[in-house]
């Protein structure tokens, strides 16, 4: 997915389900089991295969067969990680190994070129050491080389692959990387780990992101843990404590992303909510311009957008907002300052614009588009190929058919069924809909 309030959800924990119903069994339950059943599968249907790569490694690269390292896991418990060795032992006149460059032969780079050297982790997954799909196991000597953000990689047990993996592998830099580990970290489920795993295989069969540079393996490691990620603020400030914050302040403490969440608001400042400090009135926000995000919790479509521009031309940067519950599709753009809660569903190549709220237990199928500063209500169910123009606001409830066209501007009540374009802004009610006012 961090808060100075709220204690990180501990797998070890239960009794903190902080997380949805349907994450939570699948990551404590159900990931685990499958990953042992699939593992186990693969290497009984592979083992022929993995006996003849066991035999040209013999041959071509000598004994032993396997690299054998130790890796940390799962609360960074250490294990010995298996895989098909890829270089020879060639040493120079002093006895000591040549570089990896040196060493890594014409066979040991088709390996890892293919993947076929990670094969032998099927066995860690089978042990429980590893997952099919997490965060990769990194060298032991990384441990204290990590900073806080970093070190939540070992929240979930390393991975044969990887959300990483699937976008660059070798080829993007170590803070991307750990980025994208956390993220990962944050929104394990079902459906995720599936499109990585295909994404992988797409990979693989490409060849792509498998070194970075001219370098044959990545390069070391060498610590951030006294700088923060360029991406990373640890302070987010809500702007707005109503009811619409309450809600925002919960999803930013479930995201686990920032270490400390305050809230400023015109009405009620240094007061709390949601046990979070109200740290003064929405102009006092501009003094953590440099070290914090920013999220404006305002449920009126006009006011969010008056307010976000505002904080945007002044160079702040503004969060996006994704509850780990919500199920994102494969090619989905979302923009900033805009919240996607508990329970929502946005199938693949779906945009959604920026400032906007796509509220609980609303759906979205593919290739629909919401322009900026729209209000999605709770659910609320759009087909595919939706446009729906920038401040309209779907009430509680509604149905919009497939291939419809909503122009900026409407407003339309709870239960509204739409099942043709709407041309002109107004007030629309009714199954089908329509318009009462201007």
């Amino acid at each position: 997915m961090k808060t100075g309030v709220k204690e990180r959800f501990n797998l070890k924990d239960c009794s903190n389900l902080q997380i949805p119903t349907a994450q939570f069994i699948y990551k404590r339950y159900l990931k685990r089991p499958i990953d042992f059943t699939l593992a186990m599968l693969a290497l009984i249907v592979l083992s022929p295969f993995l006996l003849i790569i066991a035999l040209l490694v013999r041959i071509k690269l000598g004994s032993p067969v396997l690299f054998k390292q130790q890796r940390p896991g799962l609360n960074e418990k250490i294990f010995t990680l298996y895989k098909f060795r890829t270089m020879t032992d060639k040493k120079d006149k002093e006895g000591k190994l040549l570089a990896d460059s040196l060493r890594l032969t014409e066979f040991g780079k088709f390996l890892r070129s293919t993947s076929l050297d990670e094969l032998p982790e099927l066995w860690n997954i089978v042990r429980g050491d590893m997952a099919i799909v997490g965060p990769r196991p990194l060298l032991v000597q990384y441990l204290p080389l990590y900073n806080e953000h970093q070190k939540r990689r070992h929240e979930v047990r390393p991975g044969l692959s990887g959300l990483a993996q699937v976008n660059g592998r070798n080829a993007i830099s170590w803070e991307e990387k750990f980025d994208l580990d956390i993220e990962y970290v944050d929104s394990v489920s079902f459906i995720e780990d599936w499109k990585i795993t295909f994404l992988t295989i797409k990979k693989v069969f490409a060849k792509e992101g498998i070194n970075s540079g001219s370098e044959p393996t990545m390069e070391p490691f060498k610590g951030l843990c006294k700088q923060k990620s360029r991406n990373i603020k640890d302070k987010l400030i809500i702007i707005g404590a109503g009811g619409h914050g309450k809600v925002i302040a919960d999803i930013a403490m479930k995201m686990s992303k920032w270490q400390n969440i305050v809230l400023v608001d015109d009405n009620k400042p240094f007061m709390t909510c949601m046990g979070l400090e109200i740290i003064g009135k929405t102009a006092d926000a501009f003094k953590y311009k440099d070290e914090a995000d920013f999220f404006i919790a305002v449920g009126n479509n006009a006011t969010r957008e008056k307010l976000q521009e505002k904080y945007e031309n002044a160079g702040l940067s503004i969060a996006k907002l994704i509850h780990p519950g919500a199920e994102i599709g494969n090619d989905v753009e979302i923009g900033i300052g805009t919240v996607v809660m508990a329970g929502v569903v946005i199938n693949s190549s779906s945009r959604i614009g920026k400032g906007c709220i796509i509220n609980t237990g609303s759906s979205l199928d593919h290739d629909n588009v919401i322009e900026d500063y729209v209000h999605i209500s709770p659910g609320t169910n759009l087909a595919g190929t939706v446009r729906v123009g920038k401040g309209s606001w779907i009430g509680i409830g509604s149905v919009v058919s497939n291939n419809i066209d909503i122009c900026g501007g409407c407003i339309f009540g709870a239960g509204a069924v739409v099942v043709k374009d709407i041309a002109e802004p107004g007030t629309y009610i009714g199954v089908p809909v329509r318009r009462i006012e201007r």
